[in-house]
């Protein structure tokens, strides 16, 4: 047998993966610090918030490192870390971060709000999170946006449209009070479960505040509409302004003839309530 076949056959077990006797330390989740609010911006006092690691069919039914929301709705959790005795190499396969989950309390049931990454060292920079309490469809939400994700997009400008005679044009909606004003839009981006399926569902909140200090309203609410099947979900929400009009914009990975394609859907943004997809904004 010659030399090479012999190696051959002695590196052949470490084709598919090969542990390597190095102990090292991975921090499974970095110091978080965050904010509970809710939708007009008060705190969220009192409420659990929790981290989660691994796959699980319920993202929040076994989670760690349980804190709650003091008066201000701030929490902070604490890194947590794991020894290992080896590392797995695996050919053509880079090592990516651990991640984590932060779950938030809503009554008794804890929902997966944040994902987050730890680190493939002992140190990792500490992340700071921001998130709210809001309500769609009879159901209470939360969202977060931090370092690793974004789920909460806040910004821009909006006044009602209003005839010559002084009378507001806006959608005979129960959530829109006719009245001139001018505000902000909130973008959320988050998925909506069905089953055993889920959704991307994004919503925009036409938002307000009567006076400085005072806490927000929120004017109108309505879902962004999604054409046609999305591949692996939609992120990077943003509210942008071209011409002096305002719009919302994410990503998406569709499939098309050729493979994949990324693609951007973009939706133009009005007084409240009003909203449609455009092609450019």
């Amino acid at each position: 047998m010659s030399a090479r076949i012999a190696a051959l056959l002695l590196l052949a077990p470490c084709l598919a993966g090969c542990p390597i006797p190095i102990s090292h330390t991975e921090t499974l989740s970095p110091p978080v610090v965050g904010v509970v609010r809710h939708s007009d911006g008060t705190p969220v006092v009192g409420a659990l918030v929790a981290v989660a690691y691994g796959y699980s069919r319920t993202p929040c039914g076994q989670t760690t490192s349980q804190v709650t929301t003091d008066s201000a709705g701030v929490f902070r959790l604490e890194a947590k870390q794991k020894d290992y005795k080896v590392v797995w190499v695996i050919p053509n396969l880079d090592r990516f971060p651990p991640g984590y989950l932060l779950c938030v309390g809503v009554g008794d049931t804890l929902l997966p709000a944040y994902g987050g990454r730890g680190s493939l060292d002992a140190e990792s920079e500490p992340d700071s999170v921001d998130c709210v309490e809001w309500q769609w469809r009879e159901r209470t939400r939360v969202a977060c946006a931090g370092k690793a994700m974004r789920g909460v997009v806040e910004g821009g400008r909006w006044q009602d449209d209003v005839t010559p005679n002084g009378a507001s044009v806006t959608p005979s909606a129960a959530s829109v009070t006719p009245s001139v004003a001018r505000g902000w839009y909130r973008l959320i981006l988050t998925t909506e479960d069905s089953g055993r399926t889920s959704r991307p569902l994004a919503v925009v909140q036409w938002l307000e505040r009567a006076e400085p200090g005072a806490p927000v309203t929120v004017r109108a609410t309505a879902e962004l509409p999604f054409r046609g099947k999305m591949e692996w979900g939609v992120g990077d929400p943003a509210l942008g302004e071209v011409y002096g009009r305002w719009c919302a914009s994410m990503t998406t990975v569709r499939k098309t003839f050729f493979g994949f394609k990324n693609e951007w859907l973009r939706f133009s943004l009005g007084p409240p309530g009003q909203t449609h997809p455009v092609q450019r904004c």
